[in-house]
């Protein structure tokens, strides 16, 4: 597992450099609307990037960042302590320390992954719990092609695959650090360990099941990645 404590120094210097993160912030945010009292919740916010873009575009919103790690919440905090309503929170996607349907809009970038497999319904109860009804959720991750179980082939290939296209297209926009995380990360996205990479099929069944519509899932080039974006929001009746 990744030290991210002390990563946060380093986050936003490795990952703006690769313009596939950026591009994915700003589709992130096109799937907001503004609705009176604005409530948003950045699941993951690590240094503030999701929600400093959130604030940009809706500069009135009500803002909850929630991080596991201290030095991430406390980039955070010193970037958007004096944006407006914005707070930070410790917290993981299995424990959001907010009451129920205290949100609009839940975001969370590249955070899901890391949610155990026998963990996902549960994660994605919780995530319904701190939505209002008929709020959303915008989850944009790394998805792969192939479900099955470490050592599986055909997972492996799939996984291989997407890493090394991620790694790739890094080296050529000049994101050399990145592509190195992301060829460092590889043996524990094959694994399981730390890193639980699966198809938008499997977190779409979890969601279901946790009351949510799957309204759209968007695909980010280039395609060879598997970076998607799932949409999706709360029975109004939940």
């Amino acid at each position: 597992m990744a030290d991210w404590d002390t990563f946060s120094n380093d986050y936003d210097r490795i990952f703006k450099e690769n313009p596939l993160y950026l591009d994915t912030i700003a589709r992130i945010v096109e799937h907001l609307d503004e609705r009176p009292g604005m409530t948003v919740l950045d699941l993951g916010c690590g240094t503030g990037n999701v929600s400093e873009a959130v604030l940009t575009r809706f500069p009135g919103a009500r803002l909850r960042g929630v991080d596991p790690s201290e030095g991430m919440r406390k980039q955070y905090a010193k970037r958007l302590g004096a944006a407006g309503d914005v707070e930070v929170k410790i917290g993981d996607a299995l424990g959001i320390p907010c009451d129920r349907d205290s949100f609009d809009f839940l975001v969370t970038q590249l955070a899901l992954h890391h949610v155990l497999p026998e963990d996902r319904g549960r994660c994605a109860a919780e995530l319904a719990r701190v939505l209002k009804p008929g709020g959303r959720l915008v989850y944009a991750d790394m998805f792969t092609d192939v479900d099955g179980e470490p050592f599986d082939p055909e997972r492996t290939r799939d996984i291989i695959n997407k890493m090394m296209a991620a790694a790739l297209f890094c080296l050529d926009h000049g994101a050399y650090e990145m592509m190195q995380i992301m060829l460092a990360t590889l043996p524990r996205d094959l694994s399981n360990e730390g890193e639980y990479m699966t198809t938008e099929a499997v977190w779409r069944e979890a969601l279901e099941g946790a009351g949510f519509e799957v309204l759209e899932v968007e695909t980010v080039p280039p395609v060879e990645i598997g970076m998607r974006i799932i949409v999706a929001d709360m029975c109004k009746s939940a």
